[in-house]
């Protein structure tokens, strides 16, 4: 698989997060099942260059990669999942977000999703 997406972050614009393709694949998306599968390739472009960059950080000691990881899945959570979840709780109070159940791991942080 071959992709490119540039990710462009300026903390002092509104829009913080910029994701944009090189025109000549921008172009190729022409309906939703083309488009579907770009940003598909684009999630798993991601997730190995994330991996990549945390294997990259560990390896040189920067940062261990569980901390790494658990800094990131928390991200995802709470910027994602937590959000749906109190939404969702807020219209039943049945639901409550889930603990951890410390079965998450980190490892095969590497290759493709």
């Amino acid at each position: 698989m071959k992709n490119t997406l540039m990710i462009d972050m300026d903390t002092e614009r509104k829009d913080v997060i910029r994701l944009s393709k090189p025109e000549s694949l921008a172009n190729e998306v022409d309906d939703s099942e083309t488009a579907r599968l770009m940003v598909l390739n684009d999630l798993t472009t991601v997730c190995n260059a994330l991996g990549t960059l945390i294997h990259l950080a560990d390896t040189n000691g920067y940062l261990d990669n569980k901390k790494a990881c658990n800094m990131c899945i928390e991200f995802l959570n709470d910027n994602f999942l937590n959000v749906e979840l109190n939404k969702e709780s807020s219209d039943s109070n049945d639901l409550e977000p889930k603990a951890d159940d410390g079965n998450t791991t980190t490892e095969g942080t590497q290759g493709n999703l």
